[in-house]
């Protein structure tokens, strides 16, 4: 008798502990769930689904880091979708930028890459008259493209004159590496492209090439002031028009 009610009294409570572990369970995570929920609660919740820009920037880009932050600022409010496409276009629309390049690391987190442009010729517009006016002053780049910042810096490139046509631009930048190579080791420290091709060579030798047969006459210049810099140097300070069929003419300078 004793052992049947053992029995029974162990049965009861097997099926009381049945029934409470689910319970008890449920508690649990109730619990756990609670507490995760008030320590991000007590913390920031937004600084998880801010976005994260990591920044490669070319060392030779005269914009601070700042600026170009306040440039995307508007574009990463999306944490969620980022446009990559939009970004890079926006990035790419300051003049100094050359190229940037966007990765993505993870959902809500970039990698932008900024190269800058190098500036290969100073630029001044020869359409201006004044100094107040916009768009005067500029700088070509390694690429043979005129862009025109905000913000200039000081360079000792060589000086670039012309019209502000793409098309002009381009062939002035093709011409000045030619021209340049031509005339080597002598270095031209201004280039003019109006209607005629107008060179200025250091220290201070200027030459008229006019529009057609520049190259030829470029070399006509060459030989005839290797050959006079043995007669005098007057001709380092000098002006070489080589526009004539069948010579030059030449007018030093004081």
């Amino acid at each position: 008798m004793e052992n049947k009610r053992t029995r029974e009294s162990n049965k009861r409570q097997k099926t009381s502990t049945q029934l409470f572990a689910p319970m008890a369970k449920i508690l649990l995570f109730l619990f756990i769930f609670g507490l995760i929920v008030w320590s991000i609660l007590k913390t920031d919740p937004t600084q998880f689904l801010e976005a994260e820009v990591s920044w490669n920037i070319d060392e030779k880009l005269p914009i601070n880091r700042t600026v170009l932050v306040d440039k995307i600022q508007p574009l990463i409010q999306d944490k969620y979708q980022l446009d990559l496409l939009q970004i890079k276009q926006v990035l790419e629309k300051d003049p100094w930028i050359e190229n940037a390049y966007i990765k993505r690391l993870f959902w809500n987190s970039i990698q932008i890459n900024i190269k800058s442009k190098e500036i290969m010729m100073r630029w001044e517009n020869i359409t201006c008259h004044s100094e107040n006016e916009k768009n005067c002053m500029g700088y070509i780049s390694t690429n043979g493209e005129l862009f025109i910042p905000k913000k200039m810096i000081e360079s000792t490139a060589v000086l670039a004159r012309s019209k502000p046509n793409k098309e002009i631009i381009f062939k002035l930048y093709q011409d000045y590496k030619e021209y340049q190579q031509q005339v080597s080791p002598m270095v031209i420290r201004s280039f003019s492209k109006t209607h005629i091709d107008r060179l200025i060579l250091e220290p201070n030798v200027e030459v008229i090439l006019g529009y057609q047969n520049q190259k030829d006459r470029l070399n006509k210049f060459i030989k005839a002031y290797q050959k006079l810099t043995k007669e005098t140097s007057k001709v380092k300070k000098a002006v070489f028009d080589m526009r004539y069929p069948k010579g030059f003419s030449l007018r030093y300078l004081h």
